[in-house]
C-alpha cells in the first residue's frame, strides 16, 4: 500500500528511528540480500503487527507473504548501517530496524550504465 508519498514515508522513517534526514537513503527492495535472521526478526515481527491490527488469521505466515509487509519503504541509515523496512497503513507507519550485520546489496551482474 504506497497511499503516503515518498516524503511523508522518509518524514515518519526519520521519526521512528531519530535519525537525521540527510543519513536516510532509500533502496529499492529488489537490490537487497537478507541473511536469514532478518528473514526471521521480520516473520516475528510481521506476526505482530498482523496480531495487533486483528489481521492474524492463526494460519503459519510465509516469508515471502511477512517481507511484503514491510517493503512498502526501505531505508538505509549510513551511521548505523542499518536497514529499516517501513509497512503503511490508514493507522499510520512501522518501521522495523534490520541490523548492519543482517542484510547487503545483492551483487551485480551487468556494470551499471
Amino acid at each position: 500500500m504506497r497511499s503516503v508519498t515518498d516524503a511523508e514515508a522518509r518524514r515518519r522513517a526519520i521519526k521512528a528511528v531519530g535519525c537525521r534526514r540527510d543519513t536516510l537513503h532509500e533502496l529499492d527492495y529488489e537490490d537487497l540480500a537478507l541473511s536469514n535472521a532478518a528473514l526471521a526478526l521480520i516473520r516475528r515481527a510481521a506476526r505482530g503487527v498482523l496480531r495487533r491490527l486483528g489481521a492474524a488469521d492463526g494460519e503459519p505466515l510465509s516469508t515471502g507473504r511477512a517481507l511484503a509487509l514491510f517493503l512498502d519503504h526501505v531505508f538505509w541509515e549510513e551511521r548505523s548501517g542499518g536497514l529499516i523496512l517501513c509497512a503503511e497503513f490508514p493507522q499510520g507507519s512501522v518501521c522495523l530496524p534490520i541490523p548492519r550485520d543482517f542484510w547487503g546489496l545483492k551483487p551485480r551482474l551487468a556494470p551499471v550504465q
